[in-house]
């Protein structure tokens, strides 16, 4: 135990870049920079980026048109329970993952002043980054490692159709099966050489904008309500260890008037934060609790092969991340809710009635957890968590029976 403090003492304490940096790594990846900064890189690579956005943008939409038109054309699915789970795996995750690229591409200025207003906020120096205990409130091993999963799953699933082709033809001999990573049929055909790759490289840049949308909008969310948690923990370790008097009435009261001040200003962030997010998260429940549906069915339809592994991979990343970004939510009603319990520990009898009102009023204010919600009718937490594995076992099972 001595050494693991000793060891937390010692290690670096993590910056504001530290927190943002993965989420705005797989904004910048696909030629964006969502937050803006300064940039030193020469007009040609820019112009290279925006047109690699651009492309991005293009062929999801594209590929978009083409799956719903698909469906429209029913009778082209019919028949094969397989197919249909697959389409409707393609449907969810896509709409999933644009109605997070629409969504911070419509709030992008104010997620822009809300990082700004979070960076100032952030302690400057090793010192105070050591009393917020910044390293505690920074993605947590399991996190990244949860992320990185997912992201070498998705890696598998773009570059493994075009593997697994090339191995059919130059191994085995065999005719070039054309496998590609959507099933939906594009309105060329993609059973030639140029158009197997034209196609290709429309389902690379579709996917690419779909997986970084997917990831980088639930890491912006963590990013920004683990800093929030962090400032409520630090406002509760702060008035715990406050010792009030009677004879420093005056002080005492100008100490509460401060951590007031503090403390509304974060509820403003959280509401801020809760604005962007909390719509966005509770679609992503409904979104994600049929893909789990679809995956589940899928592997279940497919038998133990190759694709069936693959897609039981993808339930399983799917299913951390979702986890994780519960647990954040989690900790953000922990952390808001941990002040109401550090009014009633503080000293406060020892205070004059004065501070004693004062701190009757912050313990009343902080009874109420912030939480990212959808109009407070869908909360993220991991209680939602328990309720998007029983929803999904429970349609899996009714698919399962139906199908019989």
């Amino acid at each position: 135990m001595s050494a693991n403090i000793k060891q937390r003492k010692t290690e670096i304490q993590r910056s504001h870049e530290d927190f943002t940096f993965l989420a705005n790594f797989l904004f910048k990846s696909l030629g964006y920079d969502l937050m803006d900064s300064p940039t030193t890189s020469p007009r040609w690579w820019i112009l290279l980026q925006s047109g690699y956005f651009l492309l991005c943008i293009v062929s999801s939409l594209y590929e978009a048109a083409m799956l719903i038109l698909r469906i429209i054309q029913w009778e082209s699915l019919a028949g094969s329970p397989s197919t249909i789970m697959r389409y409707a795996l393609h449907f969810f995750y896509m709409i999933s993952a644009q109605g997070k690229f629409f969504t911070f591409m419509m709030y992008r200025k104010k997620l822009r002043i809300l990082n700004n207003m979070l960076k100032d906020l952030y302690p400057s120096d090793e010192q105070k980054r050591k009393e917020y205990d910044v390293n505690s409130f920074y993605l947590s091993r399991s996190t990244r490692y949860c992320f990185y999963f997912y992201y070498l799953v998705m890696v598998l699933m773009e570059f493994g159709p075009a593997i697994q082709s090339c191995i059919v033809y130059y191994v085995f001999g065999k005719d070039f099966p054309y496998l590609r990573i959507f099933p939906t049929r594009l309105n060329f055909d993609s059973h030639t050489r140029l158009g197997y790759i034209g196609a290709y490289l429309l389902d690379l840049t579709c996917s690419h904008l779909i997986v970084n949308m997917s990831v980088a909008g639930d890491l912006w969310m963590m990013c920004m309500s683990s800093q929030i948690s962090m400032h409520f923990a630090h406002l509760a370790k702060v008035l715990t260890s406050y010792r009030p008097s009677q004879e420093r009435e005056q002080e005492d009261c100008y100490f509460l008037s401060i951590l007031v001040k503090r403390h509304q200003l974060i509820l403003r962030l959280h509401a801020d934060v809760n604005n962007v997010f909390g719509i966005l998260l509770a679609s992503n429940l409904f979104t994600t609790a049929s893909l789990l549906c679809c995956i589940a069915y899928y592997i279940v339809v497919q038998g133990v092969n190759l694709e069936g592994f693959s897609y039981l991979m993808v339930f399983v990343s799917v299913t951390g991340q979702f986890y994780m970004v519960s647990a954040h939510g989690q900790m953000l009603i922990d952390s808001s809710t941990s002040i109401a319990a550090a009014a009633y520990e503080n000293k406060w009898y020892n205070g004059s009635v004065r501070y004693k009102k004062e701190i009757l009023y912050i313990m009343t204010k902080s009874q109420r957890p912030a939480e990212i919600s959808a109009k407070g009718i869908i909360i993220i937490s991991l209680e939602t968590f328990k309720i998007l594995m029983s929803i999904t076992y429970r349609v899996f099972a009714v698919l399962r029976q139906t199908v019989k």
